[in-house]
């Protein structure tokens, strides 16, 4: 219950937010449906370590308002037994949210994405040009185009390569894809329309089949101008980590939001380790005044957690200790106040 009114809540701010992109765009209103609908799964990631710390404490403070506790205490059983259950449970939502985040979650935000570039919707507008309307100078008189970039399969759609000499245009060509070929390292066009001019005159045009174009760019630069790592999952950000080590590429940004994925997901499993300690040390406040330390928590960790990524992304701290500090940090205070509870 907790999960749907924390989505019910980001889709009502996330459309407020939007409003006068949605009003603006053309966007169809089966599009716009699908485009809040990919949102849910991203907020519902977000929400969960929420309702695992709160829902903590409501379990707890329910069955001690009822002396369901005391009876359990009388009956020789401690409350950090009890307690078992519950942090096995946080243990395998953590192991769930981390596949959940990097199977459906991404899958869903690229979906968003492409919808958003489509019809540049919101926050994501600058993002969105990013990914679309490609142009790089390659020489003095050359200059490419592209529409879009799928990095997964090191593809540009809807490419065009201008030649010019002395401020005329010269050569055009226009391909719908130009593919990565990793073992001769160069772009390969499978089909492709020609045009060559001289002054006003066009002396060529036609189709033809089959080119290599020596660019001075490859994939990873590609990806790195053109994608948010976000859009990535964990496995496809490591070995894209991994090449950019390879090229000698420095760019904390991509091997930070890497060892996010990881570290998020263990949100679940503080927050209920959290969710126990706040409870079994304070058992006869009341469930507002939990509720209330609950959400206080869950916002100094949101916090946390940013900074240290803000850290990583200057490159002040090491990827990996810029967003891991902070769930070590919460998990030695949460071992700390569970071990000082009366059990």
């Amino acid at each position: 219950m907790i999960i749907i009114v924390f989505i019910i809540l980001f889709l009502l701010v996330d459309i407020v937010e939007h409003l006068n992109y949605i009003i603006d765009s053309t966007i169809p209103q089966f599009e716009l449906y699908r485009y809040f609908l990919y949102s849910v799964p991203w907020y519902a990631s977000l929400g969960q370590p929420m309702a695992l710390l709160l829902g903590t404490v409501f379990t707890l403070g329910i069955l001690h308002k009822n002396n369901e506790l005391s009876a359990i205490k009388a009956a020789g059983i401690s409350i950090k037994r009890i307690s078992v259950p519950l942090i096995i449970f946080g243990i395998l939502f953590s192991i769930f949210s981390f596949y959940y985040d990097n199977i459906l979650v991404t899958h869903y935000l690229q979906k968003r994405s492409e919808l958003s570039t489509k019809y540049n919707l919101g926050r994501v507008k600058n993002n969105s040009l990013k990914k679309k309307n490609i142009f790089r100078q390659e020489s003095i008189d050359k200059i490419l185009g592209i529409r879009r970039f799928t990095f997964r399969n090191h593809t540009a759609h809807n490419i065009s390569v201008q030649e010019f000499y002395e401020g005329n245009l010269i050569s055009r060509l226009d391909a719908p894809t130009m593919t990565w070929n990793s073992v001769n390292n160069n772009w390969e066009i499978s089909k492709f329309y020609l045009r060559n001019w001289k002054g006003d005159s066009l002396l060529y045009h036609a189709w033809e089949q089959d080119t290599t174009l020596i660019l001075n760019f490859d994939p990873i630069e590609l990806t790195k101008t053109s994608v948010n790592p976000e859009e990535m999952n964990y496995w496809e950000l490591k070995n894209f980590v991994h090449k950019l080590y390879q090229y000698g590429i420095k760019d904390p940004k991509w091997a930070v939001n890497m060892h996010f994925k990881s570290a998020f997901s263990c949100t679940s499993f503080l927050m209920v380790l959290f969710g126990l300690s706040l409870s079994i040390r304070r058992p006869r406040s009341s469930l507002t005044v939990g509720v209330g330390i609950s959400v206080f928590v869950i916002f100094v960790y949101y916090a946390a957690i940013t900074t240290g990524r803000s850290f990583g992304y200057k490159g002040t701290l090491d990827p990996f200790i810029s967003v891991w500090l902070p769930n070590l940090l919460f998990f030695i205070t949460g071992i700390y106040l569970f071990q000082k509870t009366r059990s």
